[in-house]
C-alpha cells in the first residue's frame, strides 16, 4: 500500500513572524508543486462577503482520494486550525472552517479520503471488486488523511504567507475527538493545542454496543418513544439530588444506583401506558449495564443515565428498521472477514465475532497511553465530554485520561492534559446542561500564555438567551453550590475535589 511522502515533511512549528497577509498571490498556488500525491484543484480569492472575510480558497486531493479544503485569510492571525468531522465523515467540514476563517485562522479540513454519498456510513471500508481501496480508505478515516492534511495545510501556509504559522490548533467532537487523539499519539508535532470533544476513541467498540442495544429492541424488549418522558422521570427522581441540589441536572451518573427492575413500575398484565413489561425492564437493564459475552465479562460499558429524552436520536428508532440496518453496515464494514450484505445485526455473535474488529480496532481506535513526545514539546490537550452523551458513551474517555495519569501521576499530566465532564450535555452540546463553553480561548491561553484552565464557564441557551450558567470543573473535580445566591449562576459554585 502507498503510504506518500507528506509523512517525510512535516514543517517544525517555528514561531512565525507577524504575517500581515500574504506574499503570492492565490491563483498562484495553482502551480506550486507540494508533491506527487498532491493536486490543488482550484485557488480562488473569494472577496469579503457578510459572514466572511476576504480569504483564498484552496481546494484538492491528496493520493488516493483524501478531499481538502483550506481556507487562508488576506488578514491572518499567524495561527492555523484544523477541524475534525463527525460520524464516519465523508464530507469536508466547511462550516468549522468557516468559524475558524472569521476568527482570523488559516483553516482546513479534510474528507478523510472518501464520498460520504457514494459510500455511506462505513461501506468505504467494505472491501468489494467494486472497491479495491478499501483498506486504504480505512487507513486514511483512522488517522493518515488527517496527519497529512495538516502537514500540507502548513506547506501552503509557508508558500502563501511566507511564514509558518506560529501556533497550530487542533477542535474536533465525535470522530473529530477520536481524530485529535489519534494526533496527540501518533504525530504530537501536528498541533500545538488539541480539542478534544466526546471523543469516540473506542469507535468500534462503540459500534458494537449500538448492535448490542438494537437486538434488545427487536423483540418484546422494545421500548416505545413514548415511555421515556416516564423513564426519565423515575431517573431524575432518584438520582438528580444526590449532588445536593435538585436542578434537573445528574451530577455524575456513576453515583446514581437506579435498577429498573427495582425503580421502575412492572406491569401487572398486559402492556401499558404507565408502566414497562418485564421484556422491557430486561432490555433496560441490558442497556445500562453494557455489552457482556455469554459469560457475563464486561466488553464495553453500559450507557449513563440521564440521555434518556433522546434515545430517538441514537437508541431507539421510531423506525426500528433504521438504526440497526444503519449500525449493522458499521459492523460488516469493520469485520474481518466481512460476513457479507446478507448478515444482520442479529447475528452479532459477542462471543465469537468481537476478534473480528481486530485489525480495524488496531487503526481505528485511540488508546495508546503513552503522550510522552506530546508531553516534552509542551502541547495541550483539553477534553470534554457531556455525561448524558446519547452517541458516544463518555466512561471510556475518562478511563484512558485515568490511565495516563497512571503512566504520568495526576500532577504532571494536569500540565498538560485536562478533562472537563458537562452535566447534563449530550452528545457535543445541547441537553439541559451548560455545555456552551469557549473551549478553544482556554486552550489558546494555557498554549500561548502558560494559563492552565482551572475552571470553565459554561452556560445554557435557550432561544438565544443563556438562562443558566455554571462552572465546567477539571475531572475529578466537581462544581458544588455555595448553599447561596441562584443555582442558575455560576459565581455561586465553587470547584470541589469531593466526588
Amino acid at each position: 500500500m502507498r503510504i506518500h511522502r507528506l509523512l517525510l515533511c512535516a514543517l517544525p512549528l517555528a514561531a512565525a513572524l507577524n504575517a500581515a497577509g500574504p506574499t503570492m498571490k492565490c491563483d498562484a498556488l495553482l502551480t506550486r508543486p507540494f508533491g506527487d500525491d498532491v493536486k490543488i484543484r482550484t485557488a480562488t480569492l473569494v472577496p469579503t462577503k457578510p459572514n466572511l472575510p476576504e480569504h483564498c480558497d484552496v481546494r484538492g486531493v491528496i493520493f488516493p482520494e483524501a478531499q481538502f479544503a483550506l481556507k487562508l485569510p488576506t488578514t491572518w492571525n499567524d495561527r492555523f486550525q484544523m477541524v475534525g468531522n463527525g460520524g464516519t465523515a465523508g464530507t469536508i467540514s466547511l462550516g468549522a472552517v468557516d468559524t475558524a476563517l472569521r476568527l482570523g485562522f488559516a483553516a482546513s479540513s479534510t474528507d478523510t479520503g472518501h464520498d460520504a454519498a457514494k459510500e455511506p456510513l462505513a461501506t468505504f471500508a467494505w472491501e468489494t471488486p467494486q472497491n479495491p481501496n478499501a483498506r486504504r480508505k480505512l487507513l486514511d478515516f483512522a488517522w493518515l488523511s488527517v496527519h497529512e492534511t495538516a502537514v500540507l495545510s502548513k506547506q501552503i501556509i509557508q508558500a502563501y504567507y511566507g511564514a509558518a504559522p506560529k501556533y497550530s490548533y487542533w477542535v474536533g467532537c465525535s470522530t473529530g475527538g477520536r481524530q485529535g487523539l489519534q494526533e496527540a499519539q501518533r504525530f504530537p508535532e501536528d498541533f500545538d493545542g488539541l480539542v478534544i470533544g466526546a471523543p469516540s476513541l473506542v469507535t468500534t467498540y462503540n459500534s458494537m454496543r449500538r448492535l448490542w442495544i438494537g437486538q434488545t429492541q427487536t423483540g418484546d424488549g422494545a421500548i416505545p418513544e413514548a415511555k421515556l418522558p416516564l423513564l426519565t422521570k423515575a431517573i431524575y427522581e432518584k438520582c438528580d439530588a444526590l449532588d445536593g441540589l435538585k436542578d434537573g441536572l445528574i451530577d455524575d451518573p456513576r453515583k446514581c444506583t437506579f435498577s429498573p427492575a427495582k425503580d421502575l413500575k412492572r406491569c401487572a398484565g398486559a402492556d401499558g401506558a404507565d408502566c414497562f413489561t418485564q421484556a422491557q425492564l430486561g432490555a433496560l437493564t441490558k442497556i445500562y449495564g453494557g455489552v457482556r459475552n455469554s459469560k457475563g465479562d464486561l466488553l464495553y460499558p453500559g450507557d449513563p443515565v440521564g440521555a434518556e429524552p433522546v434515545w430517538p436520536d441514537n437508541l431507539i428508532a421510531p423506525n426500528k428498521t433504521v438504526l440497526p440496518r444503519a449500525e449493522s453496515q458499521l459492523a460488516l464494514a469493520y469485520m474481518d472477514p466481512a460476513p457479507g450484505p446478507d448478515w444482520k445485526f442479529t447475528q452479532l455473535n459477542f462471543d465469537t465475532d468481537l476478534p473480528k474488529i481486530t485489525r480495524a480496532a488496531a487503526q481505528l481506535n485511540a488508546t495508546n497511553t503513552d503522550l510522552t513526545p506530546l508531553k516534552t514539546r509542551g502541547a495541550k490537550i483539553v477534553q470534554y465530554s457531556g455525561w448524558a452523551d446519547q452517541q458516544v458513551n463518555p466512561y471510556p474517555g475518562i478511563e484512558y485520561y485515568e490511565n495516563v495519569s497512571k503512566r504520568f501521576g495526576d500532577e504532571a499530566t494536569r500540565d498538560f492534559y485536562r478533562v472537563f465532564m458537562v452535566p447534563g450535555m449530550y452528545h457535543c452540546s445541547g441537553g439541559p446542561g451548560c455545555g456552551t463553553a469557549d473551549w478553544l480561548t482556554a486552550t489558546m491561553n494555557w498554549v500561548e500564555k502558560g494559563q492552565a484552565p482551572q475552571v470553565i464557564t459554561g452556560a445554557h441557551i435557550e432561544q438565544g438567551k443563556t438562562t443558566r450558567t455554571r462552572p465546567l470543573c477539571p475531572y475529578p473535580q466537581v462544581a458544588r453550590y455555595k448553599g447561596i445566591g441562584s443555582p442558575d449562576e455560576a459565581t455561586n459554585f465553587s470547584c470541589s475535589d469531593t466526588r
